[in-house]
């Protein structure tokens, strides 16, 4: 399970640094910047000055899986929850596996009637089902969480890659992991994983120490 919640995670991750990109609108006064609600469409392409470059900066999607605090207080968190669910699962089959087997056993020390014998295999196709809907329920649970702190994640990491892009006149942010291959070169000079994981580290650590 942690294997696939590692995959959640930078699933979400690309999913906030690439797909959700932001664009700035760069003013001739320094450190002034529109919101983007403000940009005219293709502006970039428009402008009696010529086509403006796109000032592109990258995030290297494995250093924040490892580093953020948020990431790492949520995957205790789950794994917790998987350790949990486990266990209870473990204890009801415990539980509906020792009927079995007594079932089993009674069955087989005598001949029963027919209606004796339909009754075992009703309980017994019952006690299968009980499994089944269990294992289901635990689940279910466990992916429900895991999809609320993948949505959770993606929406911090937009929130300040919105505010960090704007004032640092960038206008796309992508993704660079050498596992998922999205950049297969990226010059350091603009490389803000640093910058990105440091602000966003601050950030939830403030918003933890005001909740305690």
């Amino acid at each position: 399970m942690i294997n696939k919640l590692s995959i959640g995670l930078t699933i979400a991750l690309a999913i906030a640094v690439i797909v959700l990109f932001v664009q700035v609108n760069k003013l001739k006064n320094v450190g002034v910047a529109s919101a983007t609600s403000e940009l005219p469409a293709n502006s970039a392409f428009t402008s009696a000055e010529g086509p403006k470059a796109p000032i592109l900066a990258y995030i290297n999607g494995d250093t924040l899986n490892a580093k953020y605090e948020f990431i790492l207080d949520r995957t205790k968190s789950l794994e917790a929850k998987y350790r949990a669910s486990d266990e209870k699962v473990r204890k009801e089959y415990q539980k509906r596996q020792a009927e079995v087997q007594e079932l089993m056993q009674y069955a087989q020390s005598k001949q029963l009637p027919d209606d004796e014998a339909a009754t075992i295999e009703s309980r017994l196709q019952q006690l299968q089902v009980e499994m089944e809907q269990i294992q289901a329920k635990e689940s279910n649970a466990v992916m429900e969480k895991e999809a609320e702190m993948q949505k959770e994640l993606q929406g911090r990491v937009q929130k300040y890659l919105d505010t960090y892009a704007k004032q640092k006149g960038i206008d796309f942010v992508v993704n660079y992991q050498p596992t998922t291959q999205f950049i297969l070169y990226g010059n350091g000079a603009y490389d803000v994983t640093n910058d990105v994981l440091k602000g966003l580290n601050d950030e939830y650590l403030k918003e933890k120490g005001e909740q305690k």
